[in-house]
């Protein structure tokens, strides 16, 4: 066993050393100064155990067995640490205990930093791994590596899992122990044989990728950094192995941002119209699950763009893909996609975040309109309509007309413009003559200039009718796959004509009532209808008040 006093200059100068036997002759720091030279290579068969001191690593050091710091170790130099046991402990698993860690932000790599520089993977199980602190509420565990990582330097390609193998966590918010790549140059160039696929599909790949708890530093000047992070690989359709992002920095105060990948986190919020009026109903977190990121300081600032290869997932098939942050919609409006893999989003700021998936099929009209009617009220004729949702509309303008075909322009409604919640219009019509039938149909305008009708209603001012003479009606259930229950309220006694039309305007049934002042309710079967959208028009013969509602037949 090969021990270093807390005094001693250790300069290494051979092309190659060795320290042999396993656990007999391993390699002990006790706060020595190690300095490797360019082209000097030292093999440590056994563990080696930096307990303070420092290493000035120019050239290559191996090791055999595990390795050990604490956190007052101090590493230097561009040299290569190889992680291997092709002599020794062969068919083991290698781990790296204690803080071989930059500790702190950036400014502190070459002032309080025992990290790595280049470091090798070459264990023949394809498992280096990081133990985790035991001790309780304390400071995890890291490693970080301030140029490159190598997952296959040998036959095997490696993954670095941040916790004991033995007892893997089910996401990454358990993992205890955390790698770093403290290289801040944008791209994958440091994160050498990874294995990132950009078709969404890592099935049967189960390395080059950090398992668990991941940290890069980032350039202040911004560019695209990749985290090649997931959780353990478990086959297609698990949402586990390796699971590809990338967030794409402009000029920022990051420093260092941490991140994982957490399954079945759930990113659900109140429905909402996004991608061009799309209307979002679905939320990938439960399927599939989420990216959760941190940075250093808990106050970094600075615009960025994220973009997603999901991996193995079971995703269903929509026709509109976004990424929401922390379980609503973030970033610059409109930025979609037809797919989850490869999806990209800009104009995010901000850490702790959480990112995922969203989607849509529907994209709805600018109006989804539920009933217009127009009804007279003592001096005037009442036009109403009420609407489910509105997408980027400008305004109403109603229209009027004598005889059902040429109308006129008689009024704007400003509208809410975009809406998920029932809205109710109305306008007042004291132009009008007693006892003589008017037409009224609305024209909503988008923002963008296109425009779309309303049907038609019918209005008639009559002599001696109240306020309180209206007719409402009411339809329930709507949708359904078998009959609709359609009740009336009115205060007068009433002759009605009843028509339904398809969404051609053929008729598909017609009928006359009679109802007395109060409620009245009468079933429409419609178990021999096609499955669509209908009208439904009650007609007033003695006022020509009209009625519509839109009904769908499931």
């Amino acid at each position: 066993m090969k021990r270093l006093s807390r005094t001693l200059s250790f300069v290494i100068v051979l092309t190659t050393f060795f320290s042999n036997a396993q656990h007999n002759n391993e390699l002990y720091n006790n706060g020595a100064l190690i300095r490797i030279q360019s082209g000097a290579e030292v093999h440590v068969l056994g563990d080696v155990h930096m307990q303070g001191g420092t290493l000035n690593n120019d050239g290559l050091l191996k090791s055999d067995g595990d390795l050990y710091s604490n956190n007052t170790f101090q590493q230097r130099g561009a040299g290569t640490t190889r992680i291997q046991n092709n002599l020794v402990n062969a068919g083991q698993t290698q781990k790296i205990s204690g803080n071989y860690a930059v500790r702190g932000g950036q400014a502190s790599t070459g002032v309080d930093d025992g990290s790595f520089y280049d470091l090798q993977l070459a264990n023949d199980q394809g498992i280096v791994w990081l133990e985790v602190n035991a001790g309780a509420g304390s400071t995890p565990y890291v490693a970080d590596a301030r140029n490159s990582v190598d997952f296959q330097y040998g036959a095997v390609l490696n993954r670095i899992i941040t916790n004991n193998p033995a007892a893997i966590p089910a996401n990454g918010s358990g993992y205890s122990a955390v790698f770093g790549m403290m290289n801040p140059n944008a791209g994958s160039a440091s994160m050498i044989n990874n294995t990132a696929a950009l078709n969404g599909n890592m099935s049967g790949v189960d390395a080059g990728y950090v398992q668990g708890k991941f940290r890069k530093a980032i350039n202040a000047a911004g560019g695209t950094f990749p985290y090649h992070v997931g959780l353990e690989p478990a086959g297609a359709g698990a949402q586990r192995g390796f699971q590809y992002i990338t967030l794409n920095f402009g000029a920022n105060n990051y420093d260092v941002v941490e991140g994982y990948f957490q399954t079945g986190l759930d990113n659900t919020f109140p429905s909402a119209v996004e991608c061009s009026g799309y209307i979002i109903d679905y939320w990938g977190g439960v399927d599939h699950g989420q990216w959760v990121f941190s940075d250093f300081t808990g106050a970094g600032t600075g615009t960025y763009t994220v973009q997603v290869w999901p991996q193995d997932d079971n995703f269903p098939s929509k026709t509109i893909w976004l990424i929401t942050q922390n379980n609503s919609i973030q970033g610059t409006a409109n930025e979609c996609g037809p797919s989850p893999v490869a999806l990209l989003r800009s104009g995010f700021s901000g850490f702790t975040s959480q990112f995922d998936v969203a989607a849509a099929d529907v994209n709805p009209l600018p109006v989804e309109l539920i009933k217009i009617w127009a009804e007279s009220l003592g001096d005037h004729i009442d036009v109403n309509w009420v609407v489910a949702s509105e997408h980027n509309v400008s305004h109403y303008e109603l229209l009027r007309s004598d005889d059902g075909v040429n109308f006129e322009f008689i009024a704007q409604i400003a509208a809410a413009g975009n809406s998920l919640t029932e809205l109710d219009y109305n306008y007042h019509d004291y132009n009008v003559l007693r006892n003589k039938d008017y037409y009224y149909k609305y024209r909503s305008v988008d923002f963008d200039g296109s425009s779309e009708y309303s049907p038609v209603v019918k209005g008639r001012l009559t002599s001696g009718l109240s306020d309180a003479d209206g007719l409402a009606m009411n339809v329930y259930p709507n949708p359904s796959a078998t009959d609709f229950n359609v009740t009336l309220e009115s205060k007068t006694d009433r002759d009605l004509s009843l028509a339904v039309y398809n969404s051609v305007g053929q008729i598909v049934m017609q009928r006359e009532l009679h109802v007395e002042s109060g409620q009245t309710g009468f079933i429409l079967n419609a178990d021999n209808w096609a499955s669509g959208m209908y009208h439904l028009q009650i007609t007033d013969e003695t006022s020509g008040e009209m009625n519509w509602i839109k009904i769908i037949k499931k």
